[in-house]
């Protein structure tokens, strides 16, 4: 048997490279001539020679064929030049058109990498011009990034303070302390906040932290702002002194005044019985009158001298609601209370407030037999209202029952109603219609309520 002769295989790459060289035009063009060129040798050759006719005639015919050969591949050189040529032309075309546009996109993009690079120093610049010490921290309180702001609050550089953790800085701890309001952060998800007084100098600061995420909701690091607080404390600790001391002046200007118009009222008492003179008895009567207007007057004093004097807090109202009206004759009376667990932030003479409302239905709730406590939620507030079914108050006098001018007494606890409720921003107007019993609504905007146990 004869042997095989071996059969060469190219590697992927020279057909991958052969493919390439034959598809080009101007190997196509080169080729199609070639092939073209043979055939027509071969078998316009064999066909004149096969011809029964004279060697003169067969060189003319030889040159005609030739001729006509030009002709034919000159035509089809010309209809193969044009076709790659427009294919060429309709490429440079092509190309031309995406270089402009890369070059359009090219110019955008270094004008935007210019205002990216300008908002990047203006970013820069106003982060350290701020007086605080801002800085992100991982959730497990590494700092990441910070401000110059740490070098005056607390004399470390930037560079040092990278990498270390904040409680490490803040407190002087290799761990955190209990209070610590990213502890608290990761468990609420929101903003906490401490305060507390620096470990290295007198002074105070109040230390915040806000949770980053990311787009799937989930906590990657968080905002840790410090900020010295020792001037705020300083004026808080002194107006606090100031109040405590007009309070006790106040109230020692109250019982000095309250002593004397008692001692006055016995005096004239004791004048009233020795004088019988009909003709004095006027007087009298205007005496009585005056000493009962500095004594409510007085009254009046004593409720409102104690507005601010303690720090306002979160209370329940359905709680302080119940409180108010266990100092009142409330059992004739049926409430209604609906309020889910409502807490406000207000004034510790909240319990003042509701004892007011509740007592204004006793004295001047005609035909009222019932109190209704309840709430409406709206985007930006909640509104709390308290309304009786009596016959309510007229249109006429709506604007004028917080005066405190009002029927000169009357109105001196809705009036006292009001300012404490303005101590922390709660607004309160009269919105019952007559005949119907009156409501009075109470407008507590949304930083100053919650619900307890929601988030």
């Amino acid at each position: 048997m004869g042997q095989k002769s071996p059969v060469t295989c190219l590697p992927a790459e020279d057909k991958s490279l052969i493919a390439r060289l034959f598809g080009m035009p101007p190997v196509k063009i080169a080729v199609a001539y070639f092939i073209l060129g043979v055939l027509w040798i071969i078998f316009s050759d064999n066909l004149f020679l096969s011809l029964p006719v004279p060697r003169e005639e067969l060189i003319i015919i030889s040159s005609a064929k030739g001729i006509f050969y030009v002709i034919i591949t000159t035509i089809l050189l010309f209809l193969l030049v044009r076709h790659y040529n427009r294919q060429w032309q309709a490429k440079n075309d092509e190309l031309s058109r995406v270089n402009r546009e890369l070059i359009a996109r090219d110019e955008k993009l270094v004008s935007q990498n210019e205002m990216l690079a300008r908002s990047q120093a203006e970013w820069e610049i106003t982060f350290n011009a701020i007086p605080d010490w801002i800085c992100l921290i991982d959730p497990e309180g590494k700092i990441l990034r910070t401000n110059q702001g740490i070098r005056s609050l607390l004399d470390i550089s930037p560079d040092k303070a990278t990498g270390m953790h904040c409680y490490e800085i803040v407190h002087g701890l290799p761990c955190p302390v209990a209070s610590c309001p990213r502890i608290r952060m990761l468990q609420s998800k929101r903003r906490e906040s401490l305060e507390l007084p620096l470990t290295n100098r007198s002074g105070w600061i109040q230390i915040t932290v806000d949770p980053v995420f990311d787009p799937e909701g989930y906590l990657v690091s968080a905002v840790h702002v410090v900020r010295d607080i020792t001037d705020r404390m300083q004026e808080q600790k002194a107006l606090d002194q100031a109040k405590k001391k007009l309070h006790l002046l106040n109230y020692v200007t109250f019982n000095e005044i309250q002593t004397a118009v008692f001692s006055l009222w016995g005096f004239q008492q004791f004048i009233r019985d020795k004088v019988k003179d009909p003709a004095v008895q006027p007087a009298f009567t205007k005496e009585d009158e005056l000493l009962t207007r500095i004594s409510g007057a007085l009254k009046f004093a004593q409720a409102y001298q104690n507005l601010g004097i303690r720090p306002p807090a979160w209370q329940d109202v359905s709680q302080v609601f119940l409180l108010a009206i266990s100092h009142l004759d409330f059992l004739p009376m049926e409430h209604s209370v609906n309020l889910d667990g409502l807490e406000i932030f207000a004034d510790p003479l909240l319990e003042q407030v509701l004892q007011i409302l509740a007592d204004n239905t006793l004295v001047h709730g005609e035909r009222a037999t019932r109190i209704t406590l309840w709430y409406s939620q709206g985007p930006r507030d909640l509104t709390l209202y308290f309304e009786d079914n009596g016959m309510g108050i007229p249109d006429q006098i709506k604007g004028d029952i917080f005066s405190p001018d009002f029927q000169k007494t009357k109105a001196i606890g809705l009036f006292l109603a009001r300012e404490i409720l303005e101590i922390t921003g709660i607004a309160i107007y009269e919105a019952g219609t007559p005949g119907e019993g009156a409501r009075f609504a109470i407008i507590v905007p949304r930083e100053m309520y919650r619900f307890a146990g929601r988030e």
